[in-house]
C-alpha cells in the first residue's frame, strides 16, 4: 500500500485529495462569502435598501452554518464523504442560481439560510478530519494549502467576476458565479475526494506501518473518547480558544470602516484588504508548515505573537497609509490560525478517534461568536470614540488566546488516549506531537 509522496514514481493520492478539497473551497466558501461582497452594492442600489438590511443575510448564514456542523461531524462517519459534499454543492450553487433571480431582501434571508446548511459541509469541520486521515505527515501543510488555493480562486477571479457585474448585471454575475463554482465543486466532490485513503487500499502519506509496529505507537483510529473529551477541561479551553480566534478574525471586514473614520479614505481600506488577501495566499501554508516542523503548540503562539504585532503596528500607524496596509498584511496571520491553526491543535489533543464528533461541536460555537465580530468591534469604537482601543482590546484578547493554548497542551497530557485496534491504551503516543 502506498504511504509516500511517490511510490513507483507515482505522486500519492492524498495529494490529489488536498487539491481537491481547495477547489471544492473555492466553489463554496471562496463564492458564497468573499466573492458575494462584490454583489452588496449593485443590488443593494437597485432594490433601494439599506447595505445592512441586505447583508443581514449573511449573518443567517452564518448562524446557520454554526448550528449545522454538528450534524455534518455526525454524518461523516455514517454517510459517504462525497454524498455529503455532492449535496451541499447543490445547496449552495442553487442558492447562487436563485440569487440572480431574487427581487426583494427578504428573499435573501431564506437563500441564505438555505446556503448556510450547504457551508457547513464544506467548511472545516470536513476538511481537517478528511486531511487528517489522508495525511500521517505535513498535515498542517497540507490543510494551509486547501485555503491557499481559495484564496488564490478569490483574487483571481475577483475581477473578472467584477468586469463581469459591471458589463451584464449583477443577474448575470450570479449566474457566472454559479457556473464557475459547479465547476470546481462538483468533479472533486464526486470523482476525487474520499474520506479515509483505506477506500483506495492506501495508508496515508508519511505513514510507515513497519516503523509503527518497530516504535509501538497508536494505529491511525486512537484517540480520546467522545464521551471523555466532552467532559474535560482541555475541551471546554479549546472552545474558548475558537471563540476568541473566530471574534478577532472579523478585521479584514473592519479595515475599510477603520480606513474612513480616521481619514486614510476609501481607496486604503482596499488596499488593506488586498493586503491581506495577498498575504492568506502564503501564511496558511507557512502557519501549517511551521506546526509540522515545530508541533502545533508553538506554531500556534509564534502566529498569535506575530497577529499581536500586527496590531500594535495598526496602533502606530493610524495616519500612515504604508502602516496600516503592512499591519492589514501581517494581521492576516489570524486567518490562519483560524483556518489551519486550531483545528490541527485539536486534532493533535483529541486525535482521529471521534474527531468529528469533538471538532464540530468547537466550531459551531466558534461560528455562532464569529458573527458578533464586527458588532463588537464597531460597539467598542463608538462607545469610547477612539480606533486605537479596537486594536488595544484585540491585542489582549491575542494574549488570552496564548495563555488558552498553553494550558489547554498541559492538561491535555492527562488525556487517556484509547487505540480500539491494539485493544489498550495509546496516551502517550501523542505527547511528542503536543509540544
Amino acid at each position: 500500500m502506498e504511504a509516500s509522496l511517490k511510490t513507483g514514481g507515482k505522486i500519492h493520492y492524498a495529494w490529489v485529495v488536498m487539491v481537491a478539497f481547495g477547489l471544492v473551497m473555492c466553489g463554496s466558501i471562496g463564492s458564497l462569502t468573499v466573492l458575494a461582497g462584490l454583489f452588496f452594492y449593485p443590488v443593494s442600489t437597485e432594490l433601494g435598501c439599506d447595505f445592512s438590511t441586505l447583508t443581514l443575510y449573511m449573518t443567517i448564514s452564518l448562524v446557520v452554518l454554526a448550528l449545522s456542523m454538528p450534524l455534518v461531524g455526525n454524518l461523516l462517519t455514517k454517510v459517504k464523504i462525497q454524498h455529503i459534499l455532492t449535496v451541499a454543492g447543490i445547496l449552495e450553487v442553487g442558492s447562487l442560481v436563485a440569487m440572480s433571480m431574487l427581487t426583494q431582501p427578504w428573499m435573501w434571508y431564506i437563500v441564505g439560510a438555505i446556503s448556510g446548511f450547504g457551508l457547513a459541509a464544506t467548511s472545516t469541520v470536513t476538511i481537517t478530519p478528511t486531511i487528517g486521515n489522508w495525511f500521517h505527515k505535513k498535515t498542517g501543510f497540507a490543510i494551509g494549502m486547501v485555503w491557499a488555493i481559495q484564496s488564490i480562486y478569490d483574487a483571481a477571479v475577483s475581477p473578472i467576476l467584477n468586469n463581469v457585474i459591471m458589463t451584464y448585471g449583477w443577474r448575470t454575475g450570479y449566474l457566472v458565479l454559479a457556473a464557475i463554482s459547479a465547476l470546481l465543486l462538483f468533479p472533486s466532490a464526486i470523482f476525487l475526494i474520499r474520506y479515509r485513503p483505506q477506500e483506495k487500499g492506501m495508508l496515508p502519506y508519511g505513514y510507515d506501518p513497519q516503523v509503527a509496529r518497530a516504535q509501538a505507537t497508536a494505529s491511525l483510529s486512537a484517540g480520546v473518547p467522545w464521551e471523555v473529551a466532552i467532559k474535560s477541561l482541555p475541551f471546554f479551553l479549546c472552545v474558548f480558544l475558537v471563540m476568541l480566534c473566530q471574534m478577532t478574525a472579523c478585521m479584514n471586514q473592519v479595515f475599510p470602516t477603520y480606513a474612513e473614520v480616521v481619514g486614510l479614505g476609501a481607496a486604503v481600506g482596499s488596499l488593506m484588504v488586498s493586503a491581506a488577501s495577498i498575504c492568506d495566499v502564503f501564511l496558511n501554508p507557512m502557519a501549517g508548515a511551521t506546526s509540522d516542523k515545530f508541533g502545533i503548540t508553538k506554531s500556534m503562539i509564534l502566529w498569535t505573537a506575530i497577529t499581536m504585532v500586527s496590531f500594535v503596528i495598526l496602533f502606530l500607524g493610524m495616519g500612515s497609509p504604508v502602516l496600516s496596509c503592512i499591519g492589514a498584511g501581517i494581521n492576516d496571520a489570524m486567518y490562519a490560525i483560524c483556518g489551519v491553526g486550531y483545528s490541527v491543535f485539536a486534532l493533535t489533543l483529541f486525535g482521529m478517534r471521534d474527531f468529528e464528533k469533538i471538532y464540530s461541536r468547537m466550531a459551531s460555537v466558534g461560528c455562532l461568536v464569529a458573527s458578533l465580530g464586527v458588532p463588537l468591534m464597531m460597539f467598542i469604537y463608538e462607545s469610547t470614540g477612539a480606533f486605537q482601543n479596537v486594536f488595544i482590546f484585540c491585542f489582549l484578547v491575542d494574549a488570552v488566546i496564548i495563555a488558552l493554548v498553553l494550558l489547554a497542551a498541559k492538561t491535555s497530557k492527562n488525556l487517556q488516549w484509547v487505540d480500539d485496534e491494539a485493544c489498550a491504551p495509546a496516551a502517550e503516543d501523542h505527547a511528542e506531537d503536543i509540544r
